[in-house]
């Protein structure tokens, strides 16, 4: 780093501040960004940055800054907790780990931990900007650890609209593969050397007299007009007295240049420098007189000749390099055998500096010390080793997982040349395999779980090699596929735990039988697997006798997993409701939560109306554990829940808001459940999705990709590609599942360009499961009822009669369970198979057929069953014009009137004050941007106001409670509402004829604009 100028102004820089300037000006209107600085060492970046940062906090903007660290010593996110350092803390949130060196509870919320870590900082810096523009300066990005790098990109890609800048700079000639990613993806101003009036003025700036214009031309010729390297050759030329282009003086390089420049120093301010160079970029004299305790002369008197040779500069009574390349010159010429004794000398001052190691935030960290350590070699082994894992603990504490996965590699390195310390070994490899998962890397994890595992199972270890098995099954497998490796580990941590009889053995015994029960389920979900069954029914005798709950919870679990099947639902509810409770007692909610989903799976795969109800609940409680793979769970949820209304475009928003999110923490599930619910979607309507991406060649349900491809073909009336797609595939691949969700596809692809013996076996394997609804997974889509597919290849086959019941009973599923809009999917089957309904006449008719309503207008017809308000809607229609009292809707008699009103005037004034209360945070929301806290405020607003329309009559006035004649008009209006949703699903065109001309209220009519003659 270096500031080039001349008093406040820039030397040759104009063009690239007004490239600054003009991004910061659109950053202060709400349209930010990242622009990044790039160039050569000494070209000026940071001194435009420099500037910059001075123009802008004179204009009014909060300048924030944060500078890369050269060398592994730095701490995770160290670029940010400079930034943050500007902030006030009440408004950090998440983003005070960047100030402390916590460890997380649960290392299984490590992408969550690091999603919530990113908004927060975010949220801070928007929070920030909402009173004036920030500038957020970023200094010598070639060195920053890759979480800042993607904490940079993650805030330039969701900051856009807001008043923020960050600025930049990096010396292109060594930014790694990250940062090359970020500066393709956004604006970038490389610097050039300057030209010779540029050179002229500089040196003029440096050295007083004007040079002439030859002179000045050799200089830019020969540094390529790099500003960094004028100066020092300036300097150079000074200081030997030589002011001519011809001077032999001027050196080859502008290292050798600064070579030059350092030799000129005393031998003792040399060694002192070394010291310093070690150490860091700033110059700290507590830790230079503890490294080098009896230096002479007194090393405030070397520092001062260092500063007069401006090799150090002082800012804010602190030393530092002038610039990087003067350390990096020191070092150059600093011998490898003298830079390990160096770094011995710097490790041994900080831990003294540190209370000898208790305390080493306050010396910047543990991972600086453990860097010294390392990098003097095997004279410091055993304190590089304990520093090593005090970096990996602060590392992890820090989000920095991919940082304490190579301290604990490092930590094993130097563990080999200590001792044979096998538990030691064991205890490392676990911790290492802990941060690779958290850091996003399964493979890497499961790699140290496996090396751990045969080392515990040596010892033996029985804890140990439980902790590598349950790692690995916690890594999770595909559905359908088979892990040889992590079923054999859990097999012989099972064996060795059956000879431990302790409490916590049992407990731990019961988890390990629980997670092979669960795997070996889930490796062949089309079967009841009687090892599993076995398993799981030991892990939950185990988890009672241990009377840990949290290990009966997982127990109950594993239960309900290897009773999973098509039509037990019945029993896998009372193990749900026992599996939360206990997940209660333990106090996991995010278990208890899952009790909750698997139990609405459980309630609509029977049509149960209660299941809906049950998955909103489930999206509460998701809402509510206050992670972001809780609110994964709440968002994809809630598009099922608004597939099986048939609010197709909510259900599409909602799952692509679910599928960024969960791309974002690393969620395995994401693209599978965002890819079964919009394929399901397609089937009522919504856009379809290309399978070929979402499911890669490696998916193990390739095999069926044929199948899978046919069916989008189908739903989209490509029936002839779909036809050829489907060539050569048997059904027998059709692969078994513990849900209903290939039922739906089978029978689809099949019915319209299968062989009638391939609809035949369909049929045939489908029929047991009428009455059941297929909902994939812990309700990650739907899918429809059986009955209708069984309808759809009853059709196919040409029985006529069987398809119009498997139809009619379809639309009684649907309407039971509230799924409307597939009603109206069998409501088009069943009038296909009724073509002389149609034939009948092309007039408007409202008709009751066999517990069916078939409604016709326009040349739209469909079907309907039974309602209360089509009923209503019929009598209206018979007596066209006419006013028809609620009561003989209702087919009563008039019942005395008078009552209270609805809500007294203190309920009004409570109601009044809560909606203004709600009115506030949703505006305080909208600014954090908060969407989901924003989305409850205007739910229970739009609640609140509904529940005042309702207790408010014609003009503001009171309706009164009790009244009979308000009890009926509410009852009636209420159906004919009801009515009306559901034919506006169907047929929009009959609702909104009907939402024009049906009038409600105490008398309720149908006047229509002009008569129109209805078959009744």
């Amino acid at each position: 780093m270096s500031t080039i100028h001349t008093g406040q102004r820039l030397v040759g820089r104009d063009a690239a501040l007004a490239t600054t300037g003009a991004a910061l000006a659109e950053a202060s209107v709400g349209t930010g960004g990242v622009l990044l600085v790039t160039g050569e060492p000494g070209i000026g970046k940071s001194a435009v940055l420099a500037a910059q940062s001075r123009l802008a906090a004179a204009a009014g903007t909060r300048v924030l800054r944060g500078i890369g660290w050269q060398g592994p010593g730095a701490p995770p996110y160290w670029l940010w907790t400079q930034v943050m350092r500007g902030l006030p803390l009440d408004g950090l949130g998440d983003a005070t780990r960047l100030l402390e060196t916590t460890t997380p509870s649960d290392a299984t919320e490590a992408p969550e931990a690091r999603f919530r870590l990113f908004d927060a900082v975010g949220r801070a810096l928007a929070g920030l900007a909402t009173t004036t523009p920030v500038l957020v300066v970023l200094d010598d990005l070639h060195w920053a650890d890759d979480q800042s790098l993607r904490l940079l990109e993650f805030l330039g890609r969701t900051m856009a609209a807001q008043r923020v800048l960050f600025l930049g700079a990096y010396r292109d000639g060594e930014a790694g593969a990250l940062l090359r990613e970020l500066a393709a993806a956004g604006p970038v101003l490389p610097l050039a050397g300057l030209d010779v009036d540029g050179v002229s003025a500089l040196m003029a700036a440096v050295a007083g007299p004007v040079p002439s214009a030859e002179l000045a031309d050799a200089i830019r010729r020969r540094c390529g007009g790099n500003p960094f390297f004028v100066r020092e050759l300036t300097r150079l030329m000074i200081a030997h007295g030589s002011w001519s282009a011809d001077a032999e003086i001027v050196p080859d390089s502008i290292h050798e240049t600064l070579r030059v420049r350092v030799e000129r120093l005393s031998r003792p301010c040399l060694e002192l420098l070394e010291v310093a160079a070690i150490a860091g970029v700033e110059v700290v004299p507590e830790l230079l007189a503890q490294a080098v305790p009896n230096i002479e002369p007194d090393i405030g008197d070397l520092l001062e000749e260092a500063r007069r040779a401006r090799v150090l500069v002082t800012e804010a009574s602190r030393f530092r390099f002038a610039h990087d390349l003067y350390r990096e010159t020191v070092l150059a010429r600093t011998p490898a055998g003298r830079q390990r004794q160096l770094h011995a000398g710097v490790g041994h001052a900080l831990h003294t500096l540190s209370a000898h190691g208790a305390d080493p935030a306050a010396v910047g960290g543990a991972a600086r010390v453990a860097a010294h350590f390392v990098a003097a070699g095997p004279a410091a082994t055993e304190q590089a080793l304990h520093y090593s894992v005090l970096a990996a603990q602060e590392a992890t504490g820090r989000l920095g997982h991919e940082n304490a996965a190579h301290h604990y590699t490092t930590a094993l390195n130097l563990l080999r040349d200590v001792e044979s310390d096998t538990p030691r070994r064991v205890e490392l490899l676990t911790s290492l395999a802990g941060a690779w998962n958290r850091a996003g890397n399964p493979h890497a994890a499961r790699d140290a779980y496996l090396r751990a595992a045969p080392l515990a199972r040596r010892l033996p270890d029985p804890a140990a090699l439980a902790e590598a098995a349950l790692g690995i099954a916690a890594l999770g497998a595909r559905s359908g596929t088979v892990d040889p490796a992590c079923i054999g580990i859990l097999e012989e941590a099972r064996a060795l735990l059956a000879a431990e009889d302790s409490s916590d053995a049992r407990a731990t015994h019961s988890r390990v039988l629980a997670a092979l029960a669960r795997t070996l389920r889930h490796a062949a979900p089309g079967c009841l697997d009687p090892t599993a069954a076995g398993a799981a029914q030991d892990a939950v005798r185990l988890a009672r006798a241990s009377g840990e709950p949290a290990a009966l919870a997982h127990a109950l679990l594993a239960q309900h997993d290897v009773i999973w099947a098509p039509g037990t639902a019945g029993q896998r509810l009372p193990v749900l409701l026992e599996m939360a409770d206990a997940a209660q007692r333990a106090g996991d909610q995010d278990l208890a939560a899952e009790a909750v989903l698997l139990r609405a799976a459980a309630l609509i795969e029977d049509g149960d109306p209660e299941g809906p109800a049950e998955l909103a609940h489930y999206t509460r409680l998701a809402d509510r554990l206050g992670h972001a793979r809780g609110r994964w769970g709440a968002l994809s949820r809630r598009a099922t829940l608004a597939a099986v209304a048939g609010r197709v475009a909510e259900a599409e928003a909602l799952a692509d808001e679910a599928l960024e999110l969960g791309m974002a923490i690393g969620l395995p599930d994401a693209h599978g459940c965002y890819g079964t619910l919009r394929g399901s979607l397609t089937a009522i309507g919504g856009t379809s999705v290309a399978i070929t991406e979402l499911m890669p060649a490696a998916d193990p349900l390739w095999p069926i990709f044929p199948l899978l491809k046919a069916w989008t073909l189908v739903l989209s009336g490509n029936l002839d590609t779909a036809r050829e797609t489907m060539h050569g595939f048997s059904v027998q691949s059709v692969p078994a599942k513990h849900d209903l969700e290939m039922v739906s596809v089978t029978a689809t692809v099949f019915a319209a360009v299968g062989t009638d013996a391939q609809r035949a076996w369909c049929y045939d394997t489908f029929v047991p499961h009428t009455g059941r609804h297929a909902v994939v997974g812990g309700c990650a889509s739907y899918h429809g009822v059986v009955d209708h597919y069984l309808g759809v290849l009853a059709t196919a086959l040409g029985r006529a009669e069987v398809a119009s019941k498997h139809f009619t009973d379809a639309i009684a599923h649907y309407e039971r369970l509230g799924a409307c809009a597939w009603a109206q999917l069998s409501s088009a089957e069943l009038a296909r198979l009724r073509p002389e309904s149609a034939a009948a006449g092309d007039g408007d008719t409202f008709q009751l057929e066999d517990g069916m309503w078939r409604l016709r207008f326009g040349a739209r017809e469909v079907w309907l069953p039974d309602a209360k308000g089509l009923r209503d809607l019929a009598t209206l229609l018979a007596s066209p014009d006419r006013p028809v009292h609620v009561f003989t809707l209702l087919g009563r008699e008039d019942p005395p009137a008078g009552a209270d009103p609805v809500l007294d005037r203190r309920a009004v004034a409570e109601f009044r004050s809560r909606l203004g209360e709600l009115d506030t945070e949703i505006d305080e929301a909208e600014r954090w941007r908060d969407e989901h806290r924003a989305r409850r405020a205007r739910a229970e607003r739009t609640a609140l106001l509904t529940q005042l329309r309702v207790a408010s009559g014609l003009g503001g006035r009171a309706r009164r409670l009790g009244d009979d004649t308000e009890r009926a008009r509410k009852t009636v209006s209420a159906r004919i509402r009801d009515a009306l949703r559901r034919i506006d699903r169907v047929h929009p065109a009959l609702a909104g004829h009907f939402k024009t001309t049906m009038h409600t209220g105490t008398h309720c009519s149908y006047n229509p604009d002009h008569p129109r003659h209805w078959r009744l």
